[in-house]
């Protein structure tokens, strides 16, 4: 009898190990499977292209070795995947720092200009932060893309702006016409000097 026991509790052994073995193995099989929220077939999103650079404004950046390759990198953003986007995130905002960091013409370091610039640094950083994350959403990297393009359209826009006045401004210092001063009793003129 005590024979019969030793048996059956040695059987008992061998099956409780092995099937603790198993277990261990199932275990490690779903633990080496990561999922990411976003999927692999998501598909691209083609976006509206923002305002772009007038001629006069191109004359002006074609210098700036950073902004030309912010426009350029920016230019896989118009139609991508969220997979794709957040490989290219890190590049980014490497990208919008050096853009920081080498504003060359004087009136770009003004704070309007700077503002925007700093906005789109703040957008690539959060997107870099995001592809950190594994469960962001594609929408929330697509929401978080259209912000990053909306605010280079707005830099666009500004330094467009800036050119233009830049351009008023020195016809009108060519412009030499008399300015008419109103008084109550009569019109007085004075030549622009």
């Amino acid at each position: 009898m005590t024979h019969y026991i030793k048996t059956l509790s040695l059987l008992f052994l061998v099956t409780l190990l092995f099937s603790c073995k198993n277990t261990k193995r199932d275990i490690m099989k779903q633990s080496d499977v990561v999922t990411d929220s976003i999927n692999e077939t998501d598909k691209k999103t083609i976006r509206a292209i923002g305002e772009t650079l007038t001629p006069n404004a191109k004359k002006k950046v074609e210098n700036w070795v950073a902004y030309k390759q912010l426009d350029n990198l920016l230019d896989n953003f118009y139609s991508s995947s969220p997979n794709e986007v957040l490989n290219l995130s890190k590049e980014l905002s490497t990208t919008t720092k050096q853009l920081k960091d080498s504003i060359k013409i004087e009136r770009f370091k003004q704070p309007d200009v700077l503002i925007r610039i700093n906005v789109i640094h703040n957008y690539a950083l959060r997107l870099a932060d995001m592809s950190t994350i594994p469960s962001i959403t594609a929408d929330e990297v697509k929401e978080e893309t259209q912000n990053i393009l909306d605010a280079f359209s707005a830099l666009n826009s500004k330094i467009n702006n800036l050119t233009k006045t830049e351009e008023l401004e020195e016809e009108l210092k060519e412009y030499d016409a008399p300015i008419l001063l109103e008084r109550e009793d009569s019109l007085l003129t004075k030549d622009l000097k």
